[in-house]
């Protein structure tokens, strides 16, 4: 049994590992490294996590999965001075702890999904532009329209737009599979200072303004680096200005830092701008995964349910284990 996944992000990760046992997985990732949104950004002296700046374990699948990683020292918790901020007000103020685990990688947020690709067979940088059904399964086409190999069942594990378009010509899939899923942009704004620099807390939850987030990144476990932070925008303004002038956006974003900061941030030593097209997507209902035993394609990721890095999780892992139930049938 051939499988393919396209898609590296956490989901295509877990439901490879999960299937492994299952069949010959072949994963598809058109970018140069594995783990989606959980990425890490390197410039000069300085290290990002310019997209999933933590997350939790509410579920105990989840829980367990983690276990592993925390053990091999991939995962740990980050026990942040946490605030919440109303414009440029401080209006909450709490210590995250052991009780309520926030975690990350480390060093990197990057290093979960190395760790996770471990021993499977994925092809980077090797972008599906096309997918056709024949009678001996699933055609892979490459973006020269050359053959990337034929497989029994697919998985599409990208954001839902990417997986609605690859699949466009699959009666009903678009409206079955990603119709309730709206995706939102983010931008994600990139500052490394050459110097220390005391905000008096690491993470920061930002009302009213055109920022939404704001930590410092060098503060999680494992760093070593100079002083970076990183500044999320907005779903709402994202959405409203993607596809306007790099140079113009992050120049609003530095002033609106500064503006809630109290300070000039714009002696940065690094400056960069980060566009997230796919970030987030408000809570969903309905199914947690798509399986359609009979065209032999199923689809899963965060869309299905949050945009969280637990839901990603969950909606692999359950894809998986009714996907083993069908084949052992």
């Amino acid at each position: 049994m051939r499988i393919a996944v396209i898609g590296a992000g956490l989901a295509g990760l877990v439901v490879a590992r999960r299937l492994g046992d299952s069949g010959e997985v072949t994963v598809f990732e058109k970018s140069r490294g594995v783990g989606g949104r959980m990425a890490t950004r390197y410039a000069d002296d300085f290290e990002f996590d310019h997209g999933a700046q933590f997350f939790t374990a509410r579920t105990p699948e989840f829980r367990a999965f983690l276990e592993p990683l925390i053990n091999a020292g991939v995962v740990a918790d980050w026990p942040a001075r946490f605030v919440e901020l109303s414009g440029s007000t401080v209006t909450a103020s709490r210590q995250w702890g052991a009780s309520h685990p926030h975690y990350v990688g480390v060093p990197r947020m990057n290093e979960v999904g190395k760790f996770l690709a471990r021993g499977l067979e994925i092809r980077l940088k090797t972008a599906v532009s096309r997918i056709e059904k024949s009678a001996g399964g699933w055609q892979l086409l490459g973006t020269a329209g050359d053959d990337l190999g034929c497989f029994d069942w697919l998985v599409l594990a990208t954001p839902a737009p990417q997986a609605a378009h690859l699949a466009a010509d699959v009666p009903g899939f678009a409206a079955a599979a990603c119709g309730q899923s709206s995706m939102r942009a983010c931008f994600a704004l990139l500052l490394g200072f050459d110097k220390p620099l005391d905000l008096g807390w690491q993470a920061a939850l930002v009302r009213d303004a055109d920022i939404s987030w704001i930590s410092v990144n060098s503060s999680k476990p494992g760093r070593t680096g100079l002083t970076a932070l990183v500044v999320h925008s907005t779903n709402a303004w994202a959405d409203a200005h993607l596809e306007e002038d790099t140079e113009r956006l992050q120049q609003h974003l530095v002033d609106e830092l500064g503006r809630v900061l109290g300070r000039d941030v714009s002696t940065a030593t690094y400056c960069d701008l980060h566009r997230w097209r796919y970030a987030n997507l408000d809570r969903t209902r309905g199914p947690e995964f798509f399986l359609e035993r009979d065209s032999r394609l199923a689809a899963c990721g965060d869309w299905y349910i949050r945009g969280r890095v637990e839901a990603a999780f969950t909606s692999a892992f359950e894809l998986a284990g009714v996907f083993q139930e069908e084949l052992a049938t």
